[in-house]
């Protein structure tokens, strides 16, 4: 069941957005859309001038990144870049799931994962084996993000051009008839403080693009 509690503007740097709350009768629950593009205002379905492709970003919630500047992680980056991005485009939609941090772990975990980061210096993907059950460190689903697609009755023959360096993303709307044709990079130039974990994400979960060997070390 998608249930939309309530919709209104947001004006951001990179211009007007429409903001969406749903709650999804799944184990997030709660899920944030914000949308730039043009809505029927009887309906709140989106009206986009393009329905034949779409840029889409899956976001998940990170408290201490998005929230407190975390300067470990770029994730608030990555989400600034992605509004941007939409509004160089003109449309496009960004999904944000806040109860998925910690790769759907949950807050208490993450914060667990930084503390041993910090302590012993090490990685994001080292410090979240070390505690997950099992060592499966990433449980978040997606399916959500499909629902809401098909509230907006976003048409499978919309091709989605999914702003992420995770391909595994991708999975959920290829499983649902959506074609993903390409992806539109959200990448964060690496500093002093994210490089040892970007470069975690990139050669053990597989995300793309991240770290370029060329790079120089800048301590």
């Amino acid at each position: 069941m998608v249930e939309l509690k309530g919709v209104g503007k947001i004006t951001t740097p990179y211009g007007k957005f429409w903001e969406y709350d749903f709650r999804i009768d799944d184990e997030w629950r709660k899920y944030s859309v914000i949308l730039k593009g043009e809505i029927d205002e009887e309906t709140f379905l989106p009206i986009f001038k393009n329905d034949k492709e779409l840029v889409l970003r899956t976001d998940s919630g990170c408290e201490t990144g998005q929230v407190f500047n975390d300067m470990t992680c770029d994730c608030g980056d990555q989400l600034d870049l992605a509004m941007k991005t939409i509004a160089e485009v003109g449309e496009g939609i960004i999904i944000h799931i806040p109860r998925q941090d910690g790769r759907g772990m949950g807050l208490p975990f993450k914060l667990a994962t930084l503390w041993l980061q910090d302590e012993f210096k090490i990685n994001t993907v080292e410090a979240a084996c070390l505690l997950a059950p099992g060592g499966v460190i990433d449980v978040r689903t997606y399916t959500g993000v499909i629902c809401i697609l098909k509230f907006f009755q976003v048409s499978t023959e919309c091709q989605i051009r999914l702003a992420t360096n995770n391909p595994k993303k991708a999975e959920v709307f290829q499983e649902n008839g959506y074609i993903i044709p390409d992806y539109v990079p959200v990448i964060i130039k690496p500093n002093e403080n994210t490089r040892r974990h970007l470069t975690a994400k990139q050669d053990c979960l597989g995300h793309i693009g991240l770290v370029h060997p060329d790079i120089e070390e800048q301590e």
